[in-house]
Parts: C-alpha cells; sequence; structure tokens
C-alpha cells in the first residue's frame, strides 16, 4: 500500500517537472508573445528615468544651474537630435544659394547656426518662400506682420524690406530667434524657468516669452513638442566634415598657389562666387572688368596673409554693393542732385558741365576734383570724358580700386589700410562715409553693410574678424 502510494506520488511530480511535445511547443509560443510586451515596458522604463532625471529627481528640488540638471541636459540633447551645432548640409537645401544668407544671419548671436535655422524653415515653410499661412504669417520663417514689422529690413537691398524676399526673412527670422535667445537667458540667470537654452528658445518662438515663463519652462520631458520637432530634422540638416568646404559657392580648391603667400586678389575670387555675391547686378558691372582693374592694382586683396586678403575683398565688394544697389546702379539715381559736384573754385573747373560729375560706378566717384584726381592717378581724362566710369566696365571698377587703395576720406586711414592694418570693417565703412554714418549716426545703413560683409565673408569662407571691429 505504501508502495503504491509513493510510486503514485513520483508519477504525479514527473508529470509537473516534464512536458510532451505540444506542452513545450505552447510554452515557447507564449514565451515569444511575450516579447513585444516586454519591449515596451523596458522602453516605458527608460522613459521614466529619463523624465525624473530630467526633473532632478523631484520637481521641487532641482534648480536650473545644478549640475543634475546640466547632466539631464546633456542626455535630452542627445536623445532629441542634438544642438544643431554641425556643418550645414547644403546639398540638403532646396535653394542652395540661400546658404550664404543662412549662415550669415546665424552669426547674429551664440546660440544660433545655420543648422537651427534651416530646421526651423524646413518646418514652418517648406521653403516656400511664398507660402501665406495663418494669422497673416507669409516668407520662408513664416513670421507674424508683428514680428518682420518689429525685426524685418531690407537686407538684400532691393529698395523695400519684404517678408516675401528670401534673404529679408532669414534675416529677420534670425534677429528675432536671438532677441528670443537673450531674453530666455535672461530667465535662466532669474531662475524663473527650467530647461536648456535652446529648448526654451524654440519655445518661446513657438508659444511666446510669457508662455514660457508662466509654464516655468519645460520641466519635464515633452517628446511632441516644438523643441522636439525642429531637433528632429537636425540630422537632414547637417553632414560630416569641416565647414571648410561647406559651402556651394566657395571658392573652388586650386593649386598650391592657392594656399601660398603669393596669391593674387583675381585668384581668390572664381567668377561663380562673384555671380552669387550680386544675383542681380547690372551686366554692364563684368566680372572680366573687376579682374581686369585688380590686376592693375597688385596690393589689393594681395597683402597680408590669406584670411586678410579674403577679408580685403569681401569688405570692398560688400560696400560697392551697398553703394550701387548691389552693382544695379551704374550712374546716380538721383538726377536732381547732379548739379552739385562742380567745385569751380578749382583750377581746372568743370570742362564737362555742372551736371557732368554726379556719382558713376561701383563706389559713386563723384566731384570734379574726384574725376581729376582718379583720371591723374589711372592715366586717363576722366575731368574732361568722365563718361567713362559709365561706359568702361574696367574704367569703373578702377575708380572704386582708386578710391579705395588711395583716399581716406573722412577717416584717418585708407579702406585698403584699415583691413590689412587691423583696423576691421567698420574703419572701412568710416573711410567711405563715416561723416554720415559712423559714431551712432545712421545705425541702419552701418548695419546694412555689415550684413552685406558677413554674406560675403561667408561666401569666400572666412571668419569676418571680431565683432566690435565690424562697426564704426
Amino acid at each position: 500500500m505504501a508502495v503504491g502510494k509513493m510510486q503514485a506520488a513520483g508519477r504525479a511530480a514527473k508529470s509537473l517537472t516534464s512536458f510532451d511535445s505540444a506542452q513545450l511547443a505552447w510554452l515557447i509560443i507564449s514565451v515569444i508573445g511575450m516579447l513585444p510586451l516586454a519591449v515596451l515596458a523596458t522602453l516605458a522604463l527608460i522613459i521614466l528615468i529619463v523624465i525624473f532625471a530630467m526633473a532632478g529627481g523631484s520637481q521641487m528640488t532641482s534648480t536650473p544651474g545644478s549640475g543634475d540638471s546640466a547632466n539631464s541636459t546633456n542626455a535630452l540633447i542627445a536623445l532629441a537630435g542634438g544642438d544643431g551645432r554641425g556643418t550645414l548640409n547644403v546639398a540638403s537645401l532646396p535653394d542652395q544659394d540661400l546658404a550664404a544668407p543662412i549662415r550669415a544671419a546665424a552669426r547674429r548671436c551664440d546660440l544660433l547656426t545655420p543648422v537651427i535655422i534651416s530646421a526651423q524653415i524646413a518646418y514652418a515653410s517648406g521653403f516656400d518662400a511664398s507660402k501665406e499661412g495663418p494669422q497673416g504669417r507669409e516668407g520662408l520663417s513664416q513670421l507674424t506682420p508683428e514680428v518682420f514689422e518689429e525685426y524685418g529690413e531690407d537686407d538684400d537691398d532691393s529698395g523695400e524690406a519684404s517678408v516675401l524676399d528670401a534673404e529679408d526673412s532669414i534675416h529677420a527670422h534670425a534677429r528675432y530667434f536671438c532677441h528670443l535667445a537673450a531674453e530666455i537667458d535672461r530667465l535662466i540667470e532669474d531662475e524663473k524657468v527650467v530647461g536648456d537654452h535652446l529648448t526654451l528658445t524654440l519655445m518661446a518662438w513657438e508659444m511666446g516669452l510669457e508662455t514660457v515663463e508662466a509654464q516655468g519652462g519645460m520641466p519635464v520631458l515633452a517628446l511632441g513638442s516644438y523643441p522636439f520637432q525642429i531637433r528632429g530634422l537636425f540630422a537632414e540638416y547637417t553632414r560630416d566634415g569641416p565647414e571648410e568646404s561647406d559651402s556651394t559657392t566657395a571658392l573652388p580648391k586650386r593649386a598650391a598657389v592657392q594656399d601660398g603667400p603669393d596669391v593674387e586678389g583675381t585668384e581668390l575670387l572664381s567668377e561663380s562666387a562673384f555671380s552669387a555675391m550680386f544675383p542681380g547686378r547690372n551686366s554692364f558691372y563684368t566680372y572680366a572688368g573687376l579682374t581686369d582693374a585688380m590686376t592693375k592694382f597688385p596690393a589689393f586683396a594681395g597683402t597680408g596673409d590669406q584670411q586678410t586678403r579674403k577679408r580685403e575683398l569681401a569688405a570692398f565688394l560688400a560696400n560697392i554693393h551697398h553703394e550701387s544697389g548691389g552693382l544695379v546702379h551704374v550712374e546716380e539715381i538721383n538726377r536732381d542732385a547732379w548739379g552739385n559736384y562742380c567745385d569751380a573754385a578749382q583750377p581746372y573747373g568743370c570742362p564737362a558741365g555742372q551736371d557732368a560729375y554726379h556719382g558713376r560706378g561701383p563706389i559713386q566717384l563723384s566731384w570734379n576734383t574726384n574725376y581729376q584726381a582718379a583720371g591723374a592717378a589711372l592715366g586717363l581724362d576722366l575731368l574732361n570724358e568722365p563718361d567713362l566710369v559709365k561706359n568702361d566696365a574696367s574704367v569703373a571698377w578702377q575708380t572704386a580700386l582708386w578710391f579705395w587703395m588711395t583716399r581716406s576720406g573722412a577717416g584717418t586711414v585708407t579702406a585698403h589700410d584699415a583691413i590689412t592694418g587691423g583696423g576691421g570693417f567698420g574703419e572701412t565703412i568710416r573711410t567711405i562715409n563715416g561723416a554720415l554714418e559712423c559714431d551712432g549716426r545712421n545705425t541702419a545703413q552701418v548695419q546694412a553693410r555689415v550684413d552685406a560683409y558677413e554674406r560675403f565673408t561667408a561666401t569666400l569662407d572666412v571668419d569676418p574678424g571680431d565683432e566690435d571691429t565690424l562697426r564704426c
């Protein structure tokens, strides 16, 4: 009897610890079926850990400046797509001519980058400059009329500030973004908001500064929010590799002379780069005319190291861009002022007539005194034949370079010496029009020159120099 019970118990135990083939199959299917749930549970746990880290373990104990918050911010940036500080992938832009204004605009403040601007534009309009959105929003960046009225300017020197002009929209975008960045920085310093600088600035772009401050920033992770959607686009507009070869309008890599100390100015500016700088120029202002004139002034863009030479080239072209409306005007457009440039007290007088010495050429050469001096220096009779400046492209460019290289104007040095001597772009403005624009006068005109200079240094792939040297 006892033996029978023991045998029965053994058989029961065996049935609990062994499986036939059908039972084993069902067990495997059940385990496999539970794998998705296990994966989801793991992901949920990771998200909870990140949320907990972002909140510093407790929203009651976290502070914007704490070390734990900084670490969690770094984790957030990596999780969300980065900080947008990579090299701009120009090939990803639908219109690659936008690369230069995007780069120039992105220099307005440290937080902004070309990748960030590109991602925001892609999200807002898909790079459709004519798009019209809700609340009167228009253009590439879909700025409201109120924002563009405050931050928009005539950045492409077309004669009118328009949100539908790509360049005007991009620079207004940058000015507004940098304003928001400065205000967010203040709120972070005052410990009124929680979150990283870029995320909070993007939040302010989307919902306004007041709302960001009212809700205390972004103390917890919000993956579907505007900042994370923008960050999700960073990868598309970022490429690997150094910035040096990033621009489609940058100068092509040439022979070793390109980097040598004796490179001539004409070697620094390709015809394609020149065309990119002045897309709407008058056909009179030819690349051939410019390079011919440059050979007559070998010290121009031929003095100092490669960086200095490129800066001088960019500074010269930026100033003549401003003076001639983007190389559009060959003669002064205000005909009523044509008779104002004859100094009859000079011994040579005004033999070509009272109205003959108005502005002509890329730097708008004016006054009989300047026509006489330029002609004497260039071996031309410009005093008697001032129209040579509007009829011969090389002569027009030569007069501009003559002024650049030899005249101190309203400054104390020539524009050439201002750049090569380390004075910076601001001192070239002083030389050309300092009496009207420097020392706090006509700041909008000064800014327009600076904007053009920053665009052109970007095209030439050279740093524009210290910020405090850009204005006069």
